[in-house]
């Protein structure tokens, strides 16, 4: 049974094609931002340290040390007879190490949403995101639309889809987290995806290499 691994820079689309691909084989969505977000929301002790780092302002990670020990909660109680889609974790070589301690490597396939930097800041900064449920809408204010389509709730701005944020986390991933791509390509289980183009063929390019 094979796990899969969304690597990208913030905006590259990772959570959205985890979310379609989680969707459509039926596996549990491993969501680390929504997690997170979650815990925050409802004022845990891990929600806590967290939402300090957010309000810094600065675009950084939250520390390994928080990171591991919130994932390795979440990892205990996975269903080992179901798929995961993992979407924000690994995020670091530490991290996927920690991983491993669940999953073997011959047992993940990582895509990896490749998108320019002056994409990212531009989605990131017309990017809405749903209140409620969470969905993101892409140049919402151009479209007109004020309302989540599916469950009617009200369109927000991250504080991390900031400009001068957003070019910070860029830094960040590609000082941080860019390390896996090396790590992931020499055990051979690495697809690199061209994050560019709509949605759908975005998607539609994830599900041939998955077939093939």
């Amino acid at each position: 049974m094979k796990n899969y691994i969304f690597l990208g820079p913030p905006g590259s689309g990772k959570g959205t094609q985890a979310k379609l691909l989680a969707e459509k084989i039926s596996a549990f969505y491993f969501g680390t931002g929504d997690l997170m977000r979650e815990e925050a929301k409802i004022g845990t002790e891990f929600g806590k340290k967290f939402q300090a780092v957010w309000d810094k302002g600065e675009g950084a990670l939250v520390s390994d040390d928080i990171i591991e020990e919130f994932i390795e909660t979440k990892l205990k109680g996975l269903d080992i007879n179901r798929p995961v889609v993992f979407d924000g974790f690994p995020r670091t070589l530490g991290q996927a190490h920690l991983l491993e301690k669940y999953i073997k490597s011959e047992d993940l396939e990582v895509f990896n949403i490749e998108v320019s930097s002056q994409s990212l800041i531009e989605r990131a900064t017309t990017r809405r995101v749903c209140g409620k449920c969470g969905k993101i809408f892409f140049r919402a204010d151009l479209s007109g639309i004020k309302q989540c389509d599916v469950c009617g709730g009200n369109l927000g701005k991250r504080q991390e889809d900031a400009p001068e944020i957003v070019k910070k986390r860029i830094a960040v991933y590609e000082s941080q987290t860019a390390p896996l791509i090396e790590y992931y390509k020499t055990k051979e289980i690495l697809i690199d995806i061209d994050g560019e183009p709509p949605i759908e063929e975005v998607t539609q390019e994830i599900e041939s290499k998955i077939n093939g």
